[in-house]
Parts: structure tokens; C-alpha cells; sequence
């Protein structure tokens, strides 16, 4: 206290000490200024004296809050769609011959490998078929040779006789090749390799094109397609970081975007996507739905709240209280008027009005005011 009293006088002493021209406006306002230093240290000191004796007094009784210490952190925020399973490798395979199924040589449930023999239809007409062109070819090839040498070797005979045989001798070999597809495509085949996952015909039934004999599924480059809205335009590129949630299986799944649709549906205004998922589970299947989170929005550092100590104003501007002036463990609250970007679960972006050293008032925010001293308990 004497400390302010010898404050006081010498800024007393100061102004009696001055001349007295009030014409002197220079003068006066040195005194003007002398006298709001000694005023702002008086404060300063009242202040300081006050804090110490709410921090030593214990019949006062304070507000009791919780406080955060922020400091700068990475952020990132997510949109969600759901999506599809689909696969490129799962197909229905169908019969393209007629005739019966003489021998089905898999099972549900079986792997395969490209190229191996799922089915037989029965092919024994075309295989007679074969054995009567191999004979007239044989003949045919027969008659060419000679004609051939008589035509070529011994001009016997005309032109027209060699031409002839060598018409029909290319024209069975042309039939004969005809007659090879035909009976190959009795060979039901498997055009990649995978799993069966359903067997449609019997062993005895009758077959027919377009008839359909087993699924066949490959599992390893099955992907996750969806719409998503054209507001993402220029958000979403192959490489964007993917959160997959299968709830059906209680599986989550870190991925990216591979594929970003170039054409916007007019009927829905959205664009697909597609989201790998190669050797991601076993357990997935094709037309299973899935949650898909993508990242839209991304900070390597910046200032991540709570929503909870994010309030508004009646104009509808954000703010958050902050303890200053703390000592011992009374402080003063003050508002901080913030700007915010987005959220992410229950975490929001503050953009601006924070540097990221604040005590944020947390427990206790709702119940307090601008200027208010409280007390700071640890959780």
C-alpha cells in the first residue's frame, strides 16, 4: 500500500510542480499523461491485491470450473454415402450349345482355375458330324494332290479340275473347324479363376444358349462403388483416404478412392466413385452394403475444440470463455469471440481468435460470465 501512496503523491508533487498557462496545451498534456500512467499502475496494483486476497481468502466462495489446454493438432473431416460391393469378376455363366448335360464336374463352393472344365453337354452328333468331314477330307485331299500334279507337273487335264478340288478340300477343312468349335463349346470352361457359388442345372437336363450353368466368383478384386453428391466435385480424387464400415460383419476397413466418376447423373446430380477393397476381407461378398466415410477436408495442424465450449451469441457468433490473469488457481473469465470450420464427430476446427496457448473453460462453461473470477479444479 505505501507503494501506491508514493505513486499517488509524486504524480501530485508532479502537477503542482507545473506552471501555471493554461494557454500551455503541450504542458497540460504531459500532466494529462503523467496522471493516466499513475491511474493504469493504480489499477494494476488494486488488481493484483484483489487476486491475491481471493486466492488467500477462503470464505469466498467461487464458480468451480474445468479447463482444456489446447495446442495445435491434425484435423480431418468426413462425409459419408453408402456404398456397394461389387466385383468385376462375378459373373453367371451360360451354356452356349444345346443338347444334355452329360457330366457336371464341380460343385458349389468349389475353386477353380481359368480354363478348367465345369460341364459336358452331350456332343455325340457333332462328334459323327466330325468323323464323316475327316473322312470326305481325307478323299478330298486325296483328289487335290493328284490333281494337283497332273494340273502343275503334266498340264493333264484343265484348270478348272485342279481349282475345283482345292475348293472342296478347303471348303471340309473349313467345315471341319466349324464342327471343332461346336463341339469345344459343349465344354462349359471357366474364364477366370475363383470359386463356384452355385450350380443351376442338373446332371441329364437338357441345356440351350444363353441357358445359365454356374455363378463364378473372384473374390480378390471385388471394389466399393457409390453416388456421391457433385457439391464433392474437386474434393474427392483417386487416392482420397476411405473409411469402410461393414456393420453386418462388425468390420471397419482403412482404404482410398481409386476411381472418381467423370459424368454427373442429371436425375440425382451425383457422380460414382469406387473405393478398392482388393485383399481387404475374405468375408466380403458382392451386393453387400457398406458405409463409406471420405476424407473431404484435411489440417496438419490447426485449433481442434470440443464442440461442448463452443457457444453463441444472440447475433450468432461463436465464443468460448478463457482464463486469464490466473493465480494459484483463481482466474478471470473473458469471451473470445472465435470463427469456426467444420466438425467431426463431436470435434469442430476454431479458424480464427485463438493462438492455441489458451486455458479454454470447459466443465462450468454454461454457468459463468464475462469478468467472472472462478476457481479451477483438476478433473
Amino acid at each position: 500500500m505505501k507503494k501506491v501512496f508514493y505513486i499517488i503523491f509524486g504524480a501530485a508533487l508532479f502537477a503542482s510542480c507545473q506552471p501555471e498557462d493554461n494557454s500551455d496545451i503541450a504542458k497540460l498534456k504531459v500532466e494529462r499523461d503523467s496522471l493516466v500512467e499513475v491511474q493504469s499502475a493504480v489499477k494494476e496494483q488494486i488488481k493484483a491485491l484483489d487476486m491475491q486476497i481471493a486466492a488467500l481468502d477462503t470464505t469466498i466462495k467461487f464458480s468451480l470450473v474445468t479447463a482444456l489446454e489446447i495446442e495445435p493438432s491434425e484435423f480431418k473431416h468426413y462425409f459419408k454415402v453408402y456404398g456397394v460391393v461389387e466385383s468385376d469378376q462375378a459373373i453367371t455363366i451360360m451354356s452356349e450349345a444345346s443338347g444334355k448335360i452329360k457330366d457336371i464336374k464341380v460343385e458349389r463352393g468349389q475353386r477353380v482355375k481359368k480354363g478348367q472344365t465345369l460341364a459336358i453337354i452331350d456332343a455325340s452328333v457333332l462328334l459323327k458330324n466330325k468323323a464323316e468331314l475327316e473322312t470326305a477330307l481325307e478323299l478330298a485331299e486325296e483328289i487335290y494332290r493328284k490333281q494337283e500334279k497332273l494340273w502343275l507337273q503334266e498340264k493333264i487335264g484343265s484348270e478348272v479340275q485342279y481349282l475345283e478340288a482345292k475348293n472342296n478340300k478347303e471348303s471340309i477343312e473349313r467345315k471341319l473347324e466349324t464342327v471343332n468349335a461346336q463341339i469345344d463349346m459343349t465344354r462349359v470352361k471357366a474364364p477366370f479363376a475363383g470359386v463356384i457359388d452355385d450350380v443351376f442345372p442338373k446332371e441329364g437336363e437338357m441345356a440351350a444358349p444363353q441357358m445359365s450353368m454356374f455363378r463364378l466368383v473372384n473374390l480378390s478384386s471385388v471394389y466399393l462403388t457409390a453416388d456421391v453428391s457433385e457439391y464433392y466435385v474437386g474434393k474427392v480424387r483417386p487416392g482420397t483416404q476411405a473409411i469402410v464400415k461393414f456393420t453386418n460383419i462388425e468390420e471397419e476397413l482403412e482404404s482410398e478412392v481409386v476411381q472418381v466418376g467423370s459424368f454427373i447423373n442429371p436425375d440425382n446430380r451425383t457422380f460414382q466413385v469406387d473405393v478398392s477393397l482388393s485383399g481387404q476381407s475374405k468375408r466380403l461378398k458382392p451386393n453387400m452394403m457398406a458405409s463409406i466415410e471420405i476424407n473431404d477436408y484435411s489440417k496438419d495442424s490447426t485449433i481442434v475444440l470440443n464442440s461442448r465450449v463452443v457457444q453463441e451469441t444472440t447475433s450468432g457468433e461463436s465464443f468460448v470463455y478463457v482464463l486469464e490473469d490466473m493465480l494459484e488457481d483463481v482466474g478471470v473469465v473473458k469471451r473470445k469471440i472465435v470463427k469456426t470450420g467444420p466438425s467431426q464427430n463431436d470435434m469442430i476446427e476454431v479458424t480464427e481468435g485463438l493462438k492455441g496457448s489458451e486455458l479454454i473453460v470447459d466443465r462450468g462453461s454454461r454457468s459463468v460470465k464475462e469478468g467472472q473470477k472462478v476457481r479451477l479444479v483438476k478433473e
